[in-house]
């Protein structure tokens, strides 16, 4: 009979041994409401940390709450999002400068770190009150919550407890950072008030249509289980600091001894890791794998980079999956031995173990191991299983980003 694994050697470092409750947001409305919540129950302090923020009405309505906390009374209200992929414009910037939330950007193109073009802040955490907080894969933008003519199909978790902590401090670290940057935005009054205005309307269309509802004072703890200690882990700020998401994810697969199950959006595993998991299925440890195919991939290169590895993985004995669409698998998760869960914003390629700055929440626990795994197994009814040489057929431009293009910015991927 195999061993249990535990995670106590992730533990050791931190003193958050307290229980913490550890709920998994799969449903879309679900996953907007309890942002919706936490935040319009905030008292202290909203602290969000966003790779992408888009120009619609998910983060309009995120930015009218966000006014909403600072007007009645929140003392301290800051986002930070990353300076390439934020397209908020510049007059709703301007209009909630006035009104006190404060916006910074992280890695903002300069002369003075070009290497900053390269490493992105790929992290998607709202923290409130230093006491819950959500993480998870869903950036902001309709197309994470169900709302675009083609969406994500993703995963967050809702935790309360001591590990907010955590996660305030890291969001505390980043915000003082030399790494982040303000917004000099200057527009007319007359454009702020247009900001002001739409940005009103687009939370009072999120509640028309039924997305979300205001003020329900709805305790997203009430009814759920203490699930013992959660880790919250993110990369460190200056690179070589730290141990990286990364390594700890690799501790966590060398201790397996029952079961590996992955699901990841983008594939493109690094020589290590393929031998390692090589090796957990050489020593009898069943790994499976899940992402996405070409149809539903929203990307040519990252599917051009997981092709490479693709035949090398199944001759290895990995179980890989491909979802058929017709939206995209974004969750980001790993069960190991039906007991440790790990949910966040790493995906398995080179640009999340390497370059970007990911965050990961982790914990122990079989029932909840089981009611994710169960969502897994959802995504996997919707997916192909891809074995020795009848290997589905590729488009000509996968086939050419994978001879021509993926072999000079693999790296970046």
């Amino acid at each position: 009979m195999r061993g249990r694994i535990g995670f106590g050697f992730l533990l050791a470092v931190t003193v958050t041994l307290h229980a913490d409750v550890f709920r998994v947001l799969d449903d879309d409305r679900g996953a907007v409401q309890a942002r919706v919540d936490i935040i319009q129950q905030s008292q202290r302090e909203v602290h969000a940390l966003y790779f992408l923020a888009r120009n619609d009405r998910i983060t309009l309505g995120a930015l009218a709450l966000l006014r909403e906390a600072r007007r009645r009374g929140v003392p301290s209200v800051q986002l930070i999002v990353d300076a390439n992929f934020s397209h908020i414009p510049k007059a709703v910037l301007a209009h909630l400068r006035d009104e006190g939330v404060e916006v910074r950007v992280f890695h903002p193109i300069t002369l003075r770190h070009p290497s900053w073009l390269f490493r992105r802040m790929h992290e998607k955490v709202v923290v409130v009150d230093g006491e819950r907080y959500i993480a998870g894969g869903r950036n902001l933008a309709e197309a994470y919550f169900g709302m675009a003519k083609k969406n994500y199909v993703d995963r967050d978790v809702y935790v309360e407890g001591e590990s907010a902590r955590d996660a305030d401090s890291h969001f505390e670290n980043v915000w003082t950072s030399k790494h982040v940057a303000d917004l000099d935005v200057h527009v007319s009054a007359r454009e702020k008030e247009r900001a002001r205005d739409h940005l009103t309307r687009a939370l009072e269309e999120l509640q028309a249509t039924g997305m979300i509802a205001l003020n329900t004072n709805h305790d997203w703890s009430e009814g759920q289980r203490d699930v013992g200690a959660v880790r919250f882990l993110h990369d460190p700020l200056v690179p070589g600091s730290g141990p990286r998401v990364a390594s700890h994810l690799t501790k966590l697969i060398e201790h397996a001894r029952e079961s590996i199950v992955i699901e990841s959006p983008y594939l493109i595993p690094s020589k290590p890791l393929r031998e390692l998991l090589a090796k957990k299925v050489k020593d009898g440890v069943p790994v499976t794998v899940l992402t996405n195919s070409l149809r539903s991939c929203d990307g040519v290169l990252p599917q051009a980079g997981y092709i490479k590895y693709r035949r090398g993985l199944i001759r290895a004995g990995i179980d890989v999956r491909e979802y058929k669409g017709p939206n995209m698998l974004h969750a980001k998760t790993a069960v190991i031995d039906g007991r440790v869960v790990v949910v966040g914003s790493y995906n398995i390629d080179w640009r999340s173990q390497n370059l970007d700055s990911e965050v990961v929440c982790i914990t122990e626990d079989e029932t909840t191991a089981r009611e994710v795994l169960a969502s897994i197994n959802a995504h996997m009814d919707n997916a192909w299983i891809v074995r020795g040489f009848h290997l589905p057929h590729l488009s000509l431009r996968v086939w050419a980003a994978r001879v021509v293009v993926v072999p000079f910015i693999e790296g970046h991927l």
